[in-house]
């Protein structure tokens, strides 16, 4: 069973396609323990679940550049780990409650969205549509420099901003708060909308891809 709010408000027809793209997530990948935690079919399933609600709306796509999934206990890894060891490493409490409490926290699809990133960067594949995401990026520079010029930013410019883990903040935040999120800054919005073929509100419709 698939545990996750998204998959709940999917049609049955959609529902089975859901289904088909976790099963071949977890083919595709090797899940391994950084510790003597037991690595489970729940786990498996959450995880995989995680990472196919973001491109839900799009062609089926399974970060190939990333094979390993690693489970930790209740550990935080930094960004450049990603980067570094093309491993995606999950905090398994954190997962848990980040699914369990609509608070805006989920550091599933947080994670999920960076590798995301990184491998639509690095690899120059063909996962978003190339319009769709020179939108998106051009409108969170814009924020990013606001709030770095507001002060309220660690960073000093913008240069230094990371943009796979903004990436993965506007993509949880899209995804657990979109009233919110729509709200205060609509156009980054309705960009990340159209770029991951998706609107949590359902203001906007668009033709899902059934594969």
């Amino acid at each position: 069973e698939i545990k996750i709010p998204f998959y709940r408000t999917l049609s049955e027809k959609a529902k089975v396609i859901f289904r088909k793209r976790v099963r071949h997530f977890i083919i595709n990948k090797h899940f391994v323990s950084a510790t003597e935690i037991e690595v489970t079919e729940e786990m498996k399933v959450m995880i995989a679940a995680s990472s196919v609600q973001i491109l839900f709306g799009r062609d089926a796509y399974y970060l190939s550049d990333f094979h390993t999934i690693e489970i930790l206990e209740n550990n935080d890894v930094p960004l450049k780990e990603l980067k570094r060891t093309k491993r995606i490493h999950i905090s398994w409490e954190a997962f848990k409650i980040g699914h369990a409490l609509a608070d805006g926290n989920n550091p599933g699809i947080k994670t999920m969205a960076m590798a995301l990133s990184l491998e639509y960067q690095f690899s120059k594949k063909s996962i978003f549509n190339r319009s769709a995401y020179l939108t998106f990026d051009k409108l969170y520079k814009q924020q990013a420099e606001k709030y770095i010029q507001s002060g309220k930013s660690a960073y000093k410019e913008y240069g230094e901003v990371d943009r796979n883990e903004y990436f993965g903040v506007a993509v949880e935040y899209f995804f657990e708060q979109p009233e919110d999120f729509y709200t205060k800054l609509p156009a980054m919005y309705i960009a990340l909308s159209r770029l991951l073929c998706q609107d949590p509100l359902g203001n906007f419709k668009y033709k899902r891809i059934h594969n």
